[in-house]
């Protein structure tokens, strides 16, 4: 429980200062162009965010191939249903300089909310609210 405990901190430290460092970003950019890359930089933060749940998520499921397949599926259509809607609600800017920032910006806030989601699965019965046989992943070993 301390290292998952310990681990979860070190997620939410690592996302206040890609937060922060984009947001600081954002308050320096004087031109499109260094708002696309504010963009594509909080894109990466939030991508690391979720790549490293989405690891914490495999290694609970070692030995359990059938789950690891399933996370797996899940989250390739995930990708593909979190670029194809962003592609969708960016249509109207695709020829102009705003397009890349309009388009990263709704990878990252889709991004974010999956990292919220993924955190509850790892999350998943420790409060009592659940139980074991409603959460997708195992408990964390202690």
């Amino acid at each position: 429980m301390l290292k998952f405990t310990m681990a979860c901190t070190v997620l939410a430290l690592l996302a206040a200062s890609a937060h922060a460092s984009s947001d600081m970003c954002y308050e320096r950019a004087q031109t499109q162009a260094q708002l696309n890359e504010c963009a594509a930089i909080a894109l990466k933060g939030a991508d690391d965010e979720l790549n490293a749940l989405y690891k914490q998520m495999q290694g609970r499921l070692q030995g359990d191939s059938m789950t690891r397949g399933l996370l797996l599926d899940a989250e390739r259509k995930w990708l593909a249903f979190r670029d194809a809607e962003c592609r969708f609600a960016s249509i109207r800017s695709v020829d102009g300089s705003l397009h890349a920032m309009q388009v990263n910006d709704c990878l990252t806030d889709m991004t974010r909310t999956r990292v919220i989601e993924l955190q509850n699965h790892l999350a998943c019965g420790r409060g009592g609210e659940q139980t074991a046989s409603q959460c997708a992943l195992p408990r964390a070993k202690r």
